[in-house]
C-alpha cells in the first residue's frame, strides 16, 4: 500500500511538471484529478468529498487485518470466537462451595461444628432410651453421692441421677433455644419485610410497635408471664419467650427492605405487573436470607442463654423437667457450689461449649455471606 501511495505521488509530481503553460484554472482541474486517481489507487479519502472518505475508511480493512486487531484484544491464552463464549467467562462461585472453604480455612469454625453436631446427635439420640419420670425421681438412699459406677456424674440432694438430667436438660434447653428462634425470627422477617418494602405511614405504625416492645423490660415481663402462668410446658415457655425476642430481627430485615426496594429488579417487577408477595418472596428474600442465616445462629445462643438465666434464677422450667439452667441453680447452695462440683460444673461447661460453638458458626457463616457479596 506505502509502494502504491509512493508511486502515484510520483507520478503526480511527474505530470504536475507537465502542466506548465496551463491557465491558473486548468492547473488547479488537473491537480484535482490527480489527487482523485491517487487516492482511488491507494484507498485513501478523495479531496472534498468527507462522506465518500468516511465509507471508505470504514472499509479499508481487510478481513485478516480484523481478525489480527480482534486476536490482540483478547486475553493471553483465548483465540478465535470460543474466547468470546460465555463458557470462558468466569463464572461466580456457588454458596455453598464459599462456605465449605470458608470452614475448612478456618479450623475453629469447623472444629465448632463437629462439637455442636456431636452434642446434637448424641444428647438427641440418648433421650430417646431415658426415662425422664425414672430420672426425676426420688431416691432418699443416694442422695448427693460422688460419680461412680452406677451415677456416672453422682447424685443432687434428691437422689435424682446427674447424668440423666444433664442429658434431658441439654435437649430440652436446645429445644427452646431452636423453637425460640424459630419463632421469633421467622415472626420478625414477616414484619420487618412488610415495614420496610411498605414504607410510608405503614412503616411509622409498625415501627412505633417496635419501640414499644424494645423498651420494655422484657426479662421482668417474662418473668410476671411464667408467674402467672398456671401450667406450661416446652411451647408455652418458648412462645412468651419468642413474643419479647422479635424484635431485633424486625428492624434487621427492615432496614435491608428499605434498601432493596430501591434497586432496579424491584423497580422493573413493579413495573412489569408483578403482585406484592411475588415481588418479596421470589425475588427480595433470597437475596436477605444470607444475612437472616447469620442472625439466627446468632439469636439461638442468645436464646439458649436466656433460657439458663431464667431457670437459673427459679424462672424456667421446674425441677421435672431439667435444663441446664435448672442444673446450673444448684449451686445457688453454698455447699453445693463448693463441695458438689459434679452437680453443676458439667452443665455449666456443656452451656458455655455449646454457645461458643454456635457462635463461631455463625462467624463463619457471616465470613462467607460477606465474601459472596464481595463476588457478586
Amino acid at each position: 500500500m506505502d509502494n502504491k501511495y509512493n508511486n502515484g505521488r510520483l507520478g503526480r509530481e511527474h505530470e504536475e511538471e507537465n502542466t506548465e503553460g496551463m491557465s491558473e484554472q486548468e492547473r488547479m482541474r488537473r491537480r484535482e484529478e490527480l489527487d482523485d486517481r491517487a487516492s482511488a489507487s491507494d484507498g485513501r479519502p478523495r479531496s472534498g468529498d468527507p462522506f465518500e472518505a468516511r465509507s471508505r475508511d470504514t472499509h479499508r480493512y481487510e478481513k485478516g487485518d480484523m481478525d489480527m486487531s480482534v486476536k490482540a484484544d483478547l486475553p493471553h491464552g483465548a483465540s478465535g470466537h470460543g474466547a468470546l463464549d460465555s463458557k470462558n467467562l468466569p463464572k461466580s462461585t456457588p454458596g455453598w462451595r464459599i462456605l465449605i472453604q470458608e470452614l475448612i480455612a478456618d479450623k475453629l469454625a469447623l472444629f465448632s461444628l463437629i462439637i455442636f453436631v456431636l452434642i446434637t446427635s448424641y444428647v438427641f439420640g440418648l433421650t430417646m432410651f431415658l426415662d425422664r419420670q425414672t430420672i426425676v425421681a426420688v431416691d432418699l438412699f443416694a442422695i448427693n453421692e460422688p460419680p461412680n459406677e452406677e451415677f456416672r456424674l453422682g447424685t443432687d440432694y434428691g437422689g435424682r441421677d446427674i447424668f440423666g438430667q444433664l442429658i434431658i436438660g441439654t435437649r430440652n434447653s436446645l429445644a427452646i433455644g431452636i423453637l425460640v428462634t424459630a419463632m421469633s425470627v421467622g415472626f420478625g422477617i414477616a414484619y420487618g419485610v412488610v415495614s420496610g418494602y411498605f414504607g410510608g405511614q405503614i412503616d411509622n405504625m409498625m415501627m412505633r410497635v417496635v419501640d414499644f416492645f424494645m423498651v420494655l423490660p422484657f426479662l421482668m415481663v417474662i418473668i410476671v408471664f411464667v408467674t402467672i402462668s398456671p401450667s406450661y410446658n416446652i411451647f408455652t415457655f418458648s412462645l412468651i419467650m419468642a413474643a419479647f425476642l422479635w424484635t431485633g430481627t424486625a428492624r434487621l430485615v427492615r432496614s435491608l427492605a428499605i434498601q432493596e426496594k430501591e434497586l432496579d429488579y424491584i423497580n422493573a417487577s413493579r413495573t412489569m405487573g408483578s403482585s406484592h408477595l411475588k415481588i418479596v418472596f421470589t425475588q427480595m428474600m433470597p437475596n436477605l436470607i444470607g444475612i437472616i442465616i447469620v442472625n439466627s445462629t446468632l439469636s439461638l445462643a442468645a436464646n439458649i442463654g436466656i433460657e439458663s438465666g431464667l431457670s437459673f434464677i427459679g424462672f424456667g422450667f421446674p425441677e421435672d423437667y431439667p435444663s441446664l439452667g435448672t442444673l446450673m441453680a444448684y449451686a445457688t447452695n453454698s455447699q453445693t457450689l463448693q463441695h458438689r462440683w459434679w452437680i453443676w460444673v458439667p452443665a455449666a461447661v456443656l452451656i458455655l461449649l455449646m454457645m461458643l460453638c454456635v457462635r463461631n458458626i455463625g462467624e463463619a457463616l457471616r465470613r462467607a455471606g460477606d465474601a459472596r457479596q464481595r463476588q457478586a
